[in-house]
């Protein structure tokens, strides 16, 4: 489930980066959906639908949108653009909170587990040490519809702190169905 996580969001919002998926160099994916346009003023929120989820998500205007991440219809997943170069992953979860906890503690591989930055009752940051390097990697669990997902920061070195994971897991707290 670790690797769910790792896919980032390119930051460049060029048209040419508008085209591809986040983080690839490959032509724009099937399903992958673009953000809605318009509404710039501060605060203002779009809904982007995270195919083939049967989930949207309130993020700012202007972004990439979401790319479908599925490995197969097993498992079901989609990054979202949130803004300022940030992404979120949703995916369906198998697990309950508990477990997908004991499942960062155990990593020793990609994000391998130093501590527990910040816990809540459905939402945790995880601080790691890969190479001589401290990343954070934020996940909240939200059900829905009577189905559980696991809403993730993203990127291969997690983000700089416990704030950036705090602050990149907002928009989560905004899935709801379809």
């Amino acid at each position: 489930m670790a690797l769910l996580a790792v896919a980032g969001c390119n930051s460049n919002k060029g048209e040419e980066a508008a085209a591809k998926p986040a983080g690839s160099g490959a032509p724009a994916a099937k399903g992958a959906a673009e953000a809605p346009k318009g509404g710039e003023a501060k605060g203002e929120l779009v809904d982007v639908e995270l195919t083939p989820l049967p989930l949207k998500i309130k993020v700012r205007p202007g972004g990439m949108g979401a790319m479908d991440m599925s490995l197969d219809d097993q498992h079901k997943s989609a990054t979202v653009d949130i803004g300022d170069g940030a992404s979120l992953n949703v995916s369906e979860a198998k697990d309950d909170f508990a477990a997908l906890k004991k499942g960062f503690e155990g990593d020793t591989v990609l994000f391998p587990f130093k501590k527990w930055a910040k816990e809540g009752p459905n939402m945790a940051i995880v601080q790691f040490e890969n190479a001589g390097k401290t990343g954070y990697i934020g996940f909240m669990l939200k059900e829905i519809g009577g189905k559980k997902y696991v809403c993730k920061t993203t990127g291969m070195d997690g983000v700089p702190s416990a704030e950036v994971a705090e602050k990149n897991l907002k928009p989560c707290e905004t899935l709801a169905a379809k």
